[in-house]
């Protein structure tokens, strides 16, 4: 029988590219759909491995003991130095393992992977019934021209199965939740969520804020829309599919029940797409007793009356809306597909029903200037959001961003073979204005004299921090050139 693991490489630090950890409240759900999915189709000798937090050494110690024939690996794009990392350790254990990459990462830069590193398969795109066939060609069930949506190499020439490529599972009901009891134990590697998502733990019951750990769920893939910024599109394809509120409300109640999770995050990008369907998840929520409290993402266009009342109703505590800009311009350039007015609608009807919204905002997209931030701010002034989230544009493969950023000249697909971070999309502004504009619109609430003395606190403060910790650095430095230019 073929021994599978599955990977989650480590979390990569980021820290001396200006960046901060990407810590996240919860584990994915993509790794353990394969798992639970494998297992129902009878490939029984599969284990997941999270080693998101772990070290080398121990990673290095478990794949040794573990000796497996396949080895699947995640590959994200702000991570894949360490996937790739992870090929050359397992080559040193067991040189014949069959490595197997899937991800967003893999998808859309799958010549370059196959190219540059000792790999054996990449998985495009969604992965649960391509790995399946990809694994019964493996073991010699079927011939490899009917695995569809994988590339591999053939000498220095790249194959790509297309087939039925784009042949996505149209009944999700039909898969197996993910995580199943063996997975638990992946829980507590991750942190309390009140450490990543304090502004949610503040709104949380007694009973569920003592619990501190939550879960997500996928009720939905695809999407019908075409974001400049975002590449989920092409890895999930146009079609909109949906599982059912039965389906959703009997993966919450198994959690609910068997593990004691009170909190969850619906993890889609827009959870309300179709309101009807939303309501009805939290009808059943309601009708089955499940004493629950969740967030969520969505568009400001999916926002009604009638689907506020039955959020609050079934525990929903916040919602975050992709608003990105204030301008009809840059949404307009980003292919956002919204208009200002049913931002404010939107906003207006969430506060009015306590669910706290907040807008996910960006700065530095193409055609972003300080009239089009003014705007932003304005906009903001007009919803009044509790907090906003605002970040600064930056470039993935897969997206339309990225091609206009190589038309430019701005990045290059080599780019990707180094371990640097998505870029900063600094084309048009250096990142020095894009940061002063972002502090702008984070802090959109206080006047311009108040932003100065705020920034020159934050000034005041850094200035202290660097003295001290360059004072105790070079301690014995300074203290010898005292004593010279002092005669001490």
């Amino acid at each position: 029988m073929t021994k599978i693991l599955l990977i989650n490489p480590p979390l990569l630090d980021q820290t001396k590219y200006n960046k901060p950890p990407l810590l996240s409240a919860t584990p994915g759900t993509g790794l353990s759909y394969l798992y639970s999915f494998l297992k129902k189709n009878n490939f029984y000798d599969c284990k997941i491995y999270d080693f998101y937090f772990d070290d080398w050494k121990y990673i290095h110690d478990t794949l040794k003991k573990e000796m497996a024939d396949v080895i699947g690996i995640t590959c994200l794009t702000e991570g894949r130095a360490n996937a790739f990392k992870l090929i050359s350790l397992i080559r040193k254990i067991k040189e014949n393992t069959i490595i197997i990459f899937g991800g967003h990462h893999s998808t859309y830069m799958y010549d370059q992977i196959l190219l540059n590193y000792d790999i054996d398969y990449v998985i495009l795109g969604e992965g649960e019934v391509k790995l399946l066939n990809l694994l019964q060609y493996i073991e010699g069930k079927i011939p490899l021209k009917l695995v569809d949506g994988i590339a591999y190499k053939k000498g220095r020439s790249i194959i790509k199965n297309m087939g039925n490529i784009h042949n996505y599972i149209d009944n999700l009901d039909d898969l197996p939740f993910p995580f199943s009891e063996e997975q638990m134990e992946i829980f507590d590697k991750y942190p309390d969520f009140e450490k990543i998502r304090p502004f949610e733990a503040k709104k949380l019951s007694e009973n569920i804020y003592k619990r501190n750990k939550m879960i997500s769920i996928i009720t939905s893939r695809g999407c019908p829309f075409n974001c400049q910024f975002c590449s989920s599109t092409l890895f999930w394809g146009k079609k909109w599919r949906f599982r059912t509120p039965e389906n959703i409300a009997d993966e919450i109640e198994y959690y609910y029940k068997k593990f004691g999770f009170r909190y969850f995050n619906f993890a889609d990008d827009a959870f309300t797409i179709i309101p009807k369907r939303s309501i009805g998840i939290c009808k059943e929520i309601i009708n089955r007793n499940l004493k629950i409290q969740f967030d969520c993402t969505t568009r400001s266009d999916r926002i009604t009356d009638e689907l506020a009342i039955w959020l609050k109703k079934a525990g929903c505590i916040q919602i975050a809306l992709g608003v990105e800009s204030g301008s009809k311009k840059i949404l307009k350039t980003i292919n956002k597909n919204l208009s200002i007015n049913s931002i404010i609608k939107a906003f207006n009807i969430l506060n009015k029903h306590n669910l706290d919204p907040y807008p996910l905002l960006m700065v530095g997209n193409p055609g972003d200037s300080r009239e089009t931030i003014k705007k932003t701010i304005s906009l903001l002034r007009i919803i009044k959001p509790n907090r906003v989230a605002v970040s600064i544009t930056m470039v993935f493969p897969g997206t339309e961003l990225f091609n206009l950023s190589m038309k430019q000249g701005f990045i290059d697909k080599d780019y990707w073979l180094s371990e640097k971070p998505p870029p900063f999309y600094t084309f048009e502004h250096s990142l020095k204005k894009l940061r002063k504009w972002s502090f702008e619109v984070y802090n959109y609430k206080k006047t311009k004299y108040q932003l100065k003395i705020l920034k020159l606190k934050i000034k005041s403060v850094r200035i202290i921090k660097f003295v001290i910790k360059n004072t105790l650095k070079n301690y014995n430095k300074i203290r010898e050139y005292v004593k010279i230019r002092f005669r001490i």
